[in-house]
C-alpha cells in the first residue's frame, strides 16, 4: 500500500469522482483511477461501485475514508507545525470559498506581501466549506456560513445588507427603493434552499408577512445573474456582490435588517502556523478584525 494509493481513494471519497479528484491533486485522471484500482487489487477489495451516473462509496470505502481524513489531518498538522518554524519565504495554504471576489483579493493581498507561498483555492457552497474546514480538508474557508460551531475560529471580513438586482427593461429599475411589499409583486427568481442569501431574504420575508410563489429556482449566483439579465425576474443578492452590467440595475430594499456576514474560518484546535497566521492578519479596505465563534447573520 502506498501513500499516493490513500489520497488518490481520498481525493475520490471527498469529490465524489475521478476528474473532481485529479483536477484537486494535479494529476491526471488516468493516474487517480490507476492508484484506486491497484489499491482496491492489492486487498481484493472494492472501494466504489462505478455506474453511469458516477461512483459511490461501498460501506468499506466509508470506513477507509474516515482513517484517510485522519491520516490526512495529521499531515497537515505536521506541516503547519514544521512551517510554523520558519520564515514565510516558502510553503502552501489550501482554502475554501463560497464565492470568488472577497477570496481572491483576500488572496492577493497576502501574495503581495508573501509571493513565494503558493495558494490552492477551490468554490463550494457554504455548508461544504464549513465541513471541509472541520474535516482539515483545508487550512482556512472564506465563507457566508454561520460560525456556530465551537471548533472554529473565526474574523469578520464583511457585513452587507441585502439588495434587489432588476432587469435593466422592468420599470422597478428606476426606482431609488424597493419595499419587501413591492419586491414580491415582481416575478422571483430564488436561489437554492442551502444558499445564506436565500436563507436571510426568507427571514426576511418571513418577518414581513409576506407570501411568494417564486417564478423560477436556480443554483448558484452567476446563474441568479444570467436569469435576472435575460429578463426573467429579480433576485436577491448581497451588495458587495453585486457586478455593474448594462442589462441588470442594483436597487437598495427598503428596510432591510438582516446583513451578509462573510468571514476567515480556520479550525480553533489546530496547531499554530506562520502561514495561517499571516493569512488571517491581512487587511482588507474595510474588513473588520474581530475574532468570533458565532454571528448571527442580523443587522
Amino acid at each position: 500500500m502506498q501513500y499516493a494509493q490513500l489520497r488518490a481513494f481520498h481525493a475520490v471519497a471527498e469529490h465524489g469522482g475521478f476528474s473532481k479528484a485529479a483536477q484537486a491533486l494535479s494529476l491526471t485522471q488516468p493516474a487517480v483511477s490507476d492508484h484506486v484500482r491497484r489499491l482496491e487489487q492489492d486487498y481484493g477489495v472494492k472501494l466504489f461501485e462505478r455506474g453511469p451516473r458516477g461512483v459511490q462509496t461501498t460501506e468499506l470505502g466509508l470506513r477507509l475514508f474516515s482513517v484517510t481524513r485522519h491520516m490526512l489531518s495529521c499531515e497537515r498538522d505536521a506541516r503547519q507545525l514544521l512551517e510554523s518554524a520558519g520564515g514565510l519565504e516558502s510553503g502552501s495554504l489550501s482554502l475554501a470559498a463560497d464565492a470568488p471576489d472577497l477570496a481572491v483579493a483576500l488572496i492577493g493581498a497576502f501574495r503581495a506581501r508573501h509571493p513565494g507561498i503558493v495558494v490552492t483555492l477551490s468554490i463550494a457552497n457554504a455548508a461544504e466549506c464549513m465541513q471541509r474546514v472541520l474535516s482539515s480538508a483545508v487550512d482556512a474557508a472564506i465563507t457566508a456560513a454561520p460560525q456556530v460551531h465551537s471548533r472554529l475560529r473565526s474574523r469578520v471580513l464583511r457585513r452587507d445588507p441585502l439588495v434587489a438586482m432588476v432587469p435593466a427593461s422592468y420599470p422597478a429599475a428606476k426606482k431609488r427603493r424597493l419595499s419587501y411589499a413591492e419586491l414580491v409583486k415582481q416575478p422571483m427568481i430564488f436561489r437554492e434552499p442551502q444558499s445564506v442569501t436565500q436563507r436571510l431574504l426568507e427571514i426576511e420575508l418571513v418577518r414581513e408577512s409576506l407570501q411568494v410563489e417564486p417564478v423560477m429556482y436556480v443554483d448558484g449566483r452567476e446563474a441568479l445573474e444570467e436569469a435576472v439579465a435575460q429578463g426573467m425576474g429579480v433576485g436577491v443578492i448581497a451588495r458587495a456582490e453585486f457586478k455593474e452590467s448594462r442589462r441588470i440595475r442594483m436597487v437598495p430594499l427598503l428596510d432591510c435588517q438582516v446583513q451578509m456576514i462573510e468571514s476567515l474560518t480556520r479550525l480553533a484546535e489546530r496547531p499554530g502556523s506562520n502561514l495561517l497566521d499571516a493569512f488571517f492578519a491581512v487587511e482588507l479596505a474595510g474588513a473588520e478584525t474581530e475574532v468570533s465563534g458565532g454571528d448571527v447573520q442580523r443587522a
